[in-house]
């Protein structure tokens, strides 16, 4: 009988699961004063208010925090194997909070406007992490660094670093604003880092976590840089440049996902494995 993971693993392999993933994409958002006339432009237009004006930007004092947290569970992880649990939960914890509060906004001609794609994908997200927390199929084996493991780390940190101006959008590389601005409340910023992570670990991976958070960040990266890129180059370019991590993680996460993955664990093959894990 499958148990629980191999379900999951199976069902992320099915057509029907990416029929459902595209089906997703034409959920409308919702509004507490009605979608009603909207055509696509209009419906683009508010998408990017909301996002512009999402809740998470009003939690300034929270930026910092939302920068360390993530570093520390990582540290934690590496130092203390017996942590991983702990840190799948806290990105599960991590996940949910941007699903909802990223994609969440106030207002004035709309009132409450929610995203509605955005907040089923990324709580897939979650929750495939917090089925992590249970099914215990992550390794965390830190490996020697190659230069492929070397490039995604840049690519991660060049992410999670975020050198923009939020007002401009021009390049900002000031030391202190690299560490108190919004990129540990953004998707797009976060999910190179924790991608990384699992593909450090890769094959003895949750291929359900990596492929879920793989195909949802790909799909958020393809939606950002055509906006970046083709909506107001002039004045997003930089900030495009800035999800360029995004997309060629994920796309290279979702991929890797389906190439081998963990057939049966260290125990059972008797392979020991390098560095630390848990």
């Amino acid at each position: 009988m499958m148990n629980l993971y191999d379900r999951l693993e199976r069902m992320t392999r099915r057509w029907w699961f990416y029929l459902a993933i595209l089906g997703i994409q034409f959920l409308p958002p919702y509004t507490t004063r009605g979608m009603t006339n909207l055509n696509s432009q209009e419906i683009n237009r508010l998408v990017g208010d909301v996002l512009s004006r999402a809740f998470v930007l009003s939690w300034v004092n929270l930026y910092p925090l939302f920068k360390i947290l993530p570093l520390a569970f990582l540290v934690l992880l590496v130092y203390v194997p017996k942590s991983r649990p702990f840190f799948s939960l806290f990105a599960a914890f991590h996940y949910l909070v941007l699903a909802c509060f990223q994609n969440m906004a106030f207002l004035e001609d709309r009132g409450l406007v929610i995203l509605t794609n955005n907040v089923v994908m990324i709580t897939l997200v979650a929750l495939s992490f917090l089925t992590e927390v249970f099914v215990r199929k992550n390794m965390f084996a830190f490996r020697r660094v190659n230069w492929k493991k070397g490039f995604l780390i840049g690519m991660a940190a060049f992410a999670f670093l975020y050198p923009v101006d939020p007002a401009s959008f021009h390049p900002d590389f000031h030391i202190k604003h690299l560490f108190t601005n919004a990129a540990g409340l953004a998707f797009c910023m976060m999910t190179p880092l924790y991608l990384t992570v699992l593909l450090f670990t890769y094959p003895e991976v949750n291929l359900v976590t990596l492929r879920v958070t793989g195909l949802v960040g790909t799909i958020i990266g393809l939606y950002n840089l055509s906006f970046n890129f083709f909506f107001d180059l002039p004045k997003f370019w930089w900030n495009g440049i800035l999800h360029i991590p995004l997309l060629l993680i994920s796309l290279y996460a979702f991929v890797l996902s389906f190439r081998r993955g963990q057939k049966h664990s260290l125990h059972d093959s008797g392979i020991a494995p390098l560095g630390k894990s848990g």
